[in-house]
């Protein structure tokens, strides 16, 4: 297996590991007055030998479950009618990821089993769970086989991009009094009950008042303009540290990836999304969550961002596959196979990224990943 092994974190900077420290807060009312008080609450109940990577897991397979159960019941159907029992399922899972999402962090600072690694793996599930819950959700809003399903998930995902950029910068998580991760996370849940309690019917009906708008168009025109909102505080932020052209240099591979994903879906030769919407979904969005990981993993380890990965590559042949289509009339290779090797080959690189942090890390500290290294009453 060693030919699996790969370092992303140089020898000179592994020591850097063992000083790491996490530093953030939470402003949102929301969460300090309710979502964190319930965590507290739970967190009596977990047992002192329960490892905080253990409770992070947990969490995410409160999202996969109804993931999973959406493909059985839909298929590769992005819309259509819902079994009530899977909304409410899934707003109810949703609720429980996040609570584990708190508990885990109060877990490691109460057993004092806090590590660089856990706050990879919380972060990089946390980039997960806006690709597997937003397939769903995308399905639950009757957004269909169309490109609108694509662009809601990447709606959410540029924000934390960016944000996980601030975190390296300044090396502090500081979220405002409403932010994504306690009002955000909550409204997906509220999503989905609602979707349970009005049909999914509701998200495809007109605002006459709106410019004959569907309520899930207006919906996503509401997302956008509050990801356009929020993020200049963002750039602020990051611009005490480092210039702005800097920032949008690190950007380019992010930002490139996700056009050439539009790009080969609006001007595809066989409209392939109808059939792959999943494919494209899966290939942005594990490419995206290696991103987030990479990002995370070079904040605890100060080490310099790379310029772009190496799944740029699997973007170029898409990219030039598409032009090949526009100029041919027929692309070169069959859109739907390429396509499928992307999601597949994305899923991939990024467990192999996963499994060699995790490998390299607990190695370097001496940690076990989901045990309990000491425990500290």
């Amino acid at each position: 297996m060693n030919y699996l092994n790969y370092d992303f974190i140089a020898s000179t900077h592994l020591h850097y590991l063992k000083s790491y420290r996490y530093k953030g807060t939470d402003q949102s009312l929301l969460y300090n007055y309710i979502l964190s008080p319930l965590a507290e609450l739970c967190l009596r109940f977990v047992p002192m030998n329960v490892a905080p990577n253990v409770l992070t897991l947990m969490g995410l397979a409160c999202i996969i479950l109804p993931h999973i159960l959406y493909f059985f019941v839909m298929g590769d159907n992005f819309a259509g009618f819902i079994p009530n029992w899977l909304l409410w399922l899934t707003a109810l899972l949703h609720m429980l990821y996040m609570n584990f999402d708190n508990l885990d962090g109060k877990q490691a600072r109460r057993t004092k089993n806090s590590s660089p690694l856990g706050m990879i793996l919380d972060h990089n599930f946390d980039s997960m769970i806006i690709l597997l819950q937003g397939t769903s959700m995308t399905t639950a809003m009757q957004f269909g086989n169309t490109i609108f399903s694509v662009i809601l998930y990447i709606i959410p995902s540029v924000p934390f991009y960016i944000i996980a950029h601030e975190e390296y910068y300044t090396h502090e998580m500081n979220l405002p009094i409403i932010n994504a991760a306690a009002e955000g996370t909550v409204s997906v849940a509220v999503i989905f009950a609602a979707t349970a309690y009005y049909g999914c019917g509701m998200w495809v009906q007109k605002l006459p008042w709106f410019f004959n708008y569907q309520i899930n168009q207006f919906v996503m025109l509401m997302f956008i303009i509050s990801v356009i909102i929020t993020m200049p505080a963002v750039f602020l932020k990051i611009k005490k540290f480092t210039s702005i052209t800097s920032l949008l240099k690190q950007l380019r591979y992010f930002f490139f990836f996700n056009i050439v994903i539009l790009y080969s879906i609006i001007f595809s030769q066989s409209n392939v999304i109808q059939n792959h919407v999943r494919a494209y979904m899966y290939t942005v969005g594990f490419t995206m969550s290696k991103a987030v990981g990479v990002v995370a993993l070079n904040h605890v380890s100060n080490q310099k961002l790379p310029e772009y990965q190496n799944s740029i590559y699997i973007y170029v042949v898409i990219f030039l596959n598409t032009i090949s289509g526009q100029i041919l009339g027929q692309s070169i290779i069959n859109e739907g196979f390429l396509i499928q090797f992307a999601a597949t080959a994305s899923f991939l690189i990024h467990i192999h990224f996963l499994y060699n942090v995790a490998r390299q890390i607990s190695e370097a500290l001496n940690i076990k990943i989901f045990q309990i290294n000491s425990i500290n009453k």
